[in-house]
């Protein structure tokens, strides 16, 4: 088996557990697909040193992703596009998305007797329409649609398919996924959804207003955000807390469920609340 080993840039103890991966991998067998930015840290004779993550997790039957959700959500989203299973391995703060924990690495020989699930997780896919050309992105946690750095109310009009519904005098909102549920949206009072559930969660950021809640739309919906027409600011639409883009008057975007999903290797049997309890625990401490 060919795996991808993708450790997050800035972290030594990343690339620390990384090189014991490769370690506990080599006894069965493994080769390795690295990025040449690690070639100087992470030394095998079994690997192949490729220019970019994307062509390491091409080149590989897998990807293990070492870091915190960024950087695992980064993975997950490249092995998607990809058609590939990614495992998360965590070396954040929390790690949502991670299906495995450092002092758990001896779980890896799972890979190789069978005994391992594969979580599949939706995507949405976000078409920002800006001066007639669209750009296409992919989301696995959300896409926030808010005024960037300055701290001031905007206008947001919504529409579901192609229909008005309702208006925002808000922060911001947020579309998210359901795995998405347990990030942003969870800190801006939104509900906990399972991740393995089909839908899109929308959630206003401080509203406006005594009675505005999240609402949920079935995983067939297409949602667009548009600038209100009384709004004087353009929003930024961000991607997984990456992407950004500024939004004028006559912009717009639009946010569907993707037609490709992410695939999360699972080694161990705790279920999603289980976790969700543990590491919700771990962020108040």
């Amino acid at each position: 088996m060919k795996t991808a080993i993708i450790p997050y840039k800035g972290k030594k103890l990343a690339t620390e557990y990384a090189c014991r991966i490769i370690e506990r991998l080599t006894e069965y067998g493994c080769t390795f697909t690295i990025p040449y930015a690690f070639h100087d840290t992470i030394k095998s004779d079994k690997a192949e040193y490729v220019k970019t993550e994307f062509e390491a997790v091409e080149n590989a039957d897998m990807a293990i992703s070492i870091g915190g959700d960024g950087t695992i959500i980064h993975t997950a989203k490249d092995a998607a596009v990809l058609g590939k299973p990614v495992l998360g391995v965590n070396c954040g703060r929390v790690g949502f998305v991670a299906g495995l924990e450092p002092s758990e690495l001896s779980l890896l020989s799972k890979l190789f007797d069978g005994s391992y699930t594969v979580d599949e997780r939706m995507l949405l896919e976000i078409t920002v329409i800006r001066d007639g050309v669209s750009h296409k992105a992919y989301a696995l946690n959300d896409v926030t649609v808010t005024n960037g750095a300055v701290s001031r109310m905007i206008d947001l009009d919504v529409h579901l398919n192609g229909e008005f519904i309702t208006e925002y005098r808000a922060d911001g909102v947020i579309l998210s996924t359901p795995t998405g549920s347990t990030a942003y949206s969870l800190s801006a009072g939104g509900p906990v959804i399972e991740p393995h559930m089909k839908c899109i969660l929308l959630t206003p950021i401080c509203p406006h207003s005594l009675f505005s809640r999240s609402v949920l739309f079935s995983d067939d919906s297409e949602v667009a955000i548009y600038r209100g027409r009384d709004s004087r600011e353009n929003p930024v639409v961000t991607v997984d807390g990456r992407l950004s883009e500024t939004i004028g008057e006559n912009d717009s975007i639009v946010v569907s469920r993707a037609d490709i999903s992410a695939r999360f290797i699972k080694l161990n049997s705790k279920n999603f609340y289980r976790i969700l309890d543990e590491k919700l625990n771990e962020r108040m401490g």
